[in-house]
């Protein structure tokens, strides 16, 4: 107790797991090793099914094997002490991958063995004060990443006080501006699937933390000169098949309410976006039909310019804006509650837009121009202007946008983060990661179950709790519901 009464207690937490679906099976160290008499063996399985626990002594002897048919998930079994004291290997087996690790039991015994299995919730539980008196107490459990809780409890005698805590990343709402994945699952690549390719899948979004992604359809303007839309039509058909294959995990959302309903109900958002204007072929009419098949935001160009609009690639970009017709597409999104993004847009365009809009606007995958010289960034002056309409910059995890280095970090997605909280405020940064749109990935940050990495080392940097939720979703989220009604 100090001089103003103020005390503390240091509670030993008894589990430690990660609440969202894991995306492989491992299998950890026991904990405690050496042990005398037990200890405790956890595994994850990303899948459900069959799953095989064998111990064996130092010359291959089978002691103990057990078989459990479990749901997908972190799981904790305890061992007890059985055979001559020594070292045993201890083996899972599922779906047909076997891991093995080594225990060092410091005292045989005669009657143990394999013994219950737990499934981990997934959270920071606390253990019990061992002697306190009576009084009004205010109880506190925290732990640096993890959002607190506080409850004000009346104390007599002796109590146990039990406290679920989650990390600031599993807690706060997390969605991203840009990910081009239908891109593969239009060649046949399944969502539903882990993979070890590629940078997305269901099970890698849920295992970083991810509620909802804006899903880009880009149509190659170069393979698909004179039937970009119907192309981008066979994206959006493949798009539906991949969420009838996976409907217990991911649906589409085409505004807030729906995203806030199926993250209720633990499944995954996808809301749909164009990336090029060149999809709508200088048609007002397939604007409106991409909008009432869900597209709620459109970039404007990509790097080839069209005939109203001109791409920051352009050499023009400086000087030629929107044409007239390029005027009534930002109307016309505007009136139909289509997100206008300026990734990729050229100068002229950009300031063109921001006299026409009303509405905020967004660049969904782009970089501060001040911190790395790439036509692709954007300039102090057009981040002001996005900040001024209400809008939000998707911070893009494409090294060559971030850094003229060789490769870049996490740290050097945060100095991109830090310079436009810097310039214009928190309110003003999103996620825009580009995830399977690019080629080489951020070390730390290399497909999309790394994200809680992101949030960790924010919160390393003195970021706070608040600002964290700012970034990962509340800020694009504000826009979202401002425009798409």
């Amino acid at each position: 107790t100090d001089a103003f009464g103020n005390w503390t207690h240091n509670i030993t937490l008894s589990s430690v797991d990660n609440e969202i679906l894991p995306g492989k099976i491992s299998l950890f160290q026991n904990y405690p090793n050496p042990f005398n008499p037990s200890t405790k063996i956890d595994f994850t399985i990303p899948q459900p099914g069959a799953v095989k626990i064998f111990v064996y002594d130092v010359l291959g002897k089978e002691v103990d094997s057990r078989t459990f048919y479990l749901t997908a998930g972190s799981y904790t079994i305890d061992w007890f002490s059985k055979g001559n004291a020594g070292v045993y290997i201890y083996t899972i087996e599922h779906r047909n991958i076997r891991i093995s690790k080594k225990m060092i039991q410091l005292d045989g015994g005669k009657n143990g063995g394999l013994g219950n299995i737990y499934f981990q919730t997934g959270k920071y539980q606390s253990g019990s004060f061992l002697k306190i008196i009576s009084g009004d107490y205010k109880i506190i459990a925290s732990k640096f990443s993890y959002e607190s809780d506080t409850a004000d409890v009346m104390i007599a005698g002796n109590l146990t006080l039990n406290f679920s805590i989650e990390t600031v990343h599993n807690k706060a709402f997390v969605i991203d501006l840009h990910n081009d994945v239908l891109e593969k699952v239009v060649y046949g690549y399944d969502l539903g699937s882990y993979h070890t390719f590629n940078h997305s899948d269901i099970p890698r979004f849920r295992e970083g933390g991810v509620d909802a992604q804006m899903m880009s359809l880009w149509v190659n303007p170069s393979q698909y000169p004179s039937t970009a839309y119907q192309q981008t039509l066979a994206m959006i058909d493949s798009f539906h098949s991949q969420l009838n294959q996976n409907a217990s995990t991911i649906a589409q959302a085409k505004n807030s309410k729906e995203i806030d309903s199926l993250n209720t109900i633990g499944k995954f958002a996808a809301i749909l976006i164009v990336e090029g204007g060149h999809s709508i072929e200088n048609d007002i009419e397939k604007l409106k039909a991409l909008y009432t098949k869900g597209v709620r935001y459109m970039t404007i160009t990509w790097n080839n310019s069209t005939s109203w609009a001109t791409a920051a690639a352009d050499p023009q970009s400086a000087t030629k804006g929107l044409s007239d017709f390029g005027r009534q597409v930002i109307k016309s999104m505007d009136s139909l509650g289509i997100i206008i993004d300026v990734s990729h847009v050229g100068k002229k365009t950009i300031e063109d837009i921001l006299t026409v809009t009303a509405n905020p606007i967004i660049a969904s995958h782009s970089g501060a121009r001040t911190l790395r010289n790439h036509y692709r960034n954007l300039t102090d002056e057009q981040i002001i202007s996005i900040a001024n309409t209400g809008g939000v910059i998707g911070i893009i995890f494409y090294p060559p946008f971030l850094t003229s280095a060789s490769s870049a970090t996490i740290d050097t997605v945060i100095k991109h983060i830090d310079y436009i909280k810097n310039l214009v405020g928190i309110d003003f940064i999103a996620l825009g990661s580009d995830f399977d749109g690019i080629e080489r990935t951020v070390i730390g940050l290399e497909d999309v179950s790394k994200f809680p990495n992101l949030t960790l080392a924010l919160l390393k940097r003195g970021y706070t709790n608040s600002e964290i939720r700012k970034i990962l979703g509340e800020n694009f989220m504000r826009v979202f519901r401002s425009v798409c009604k």
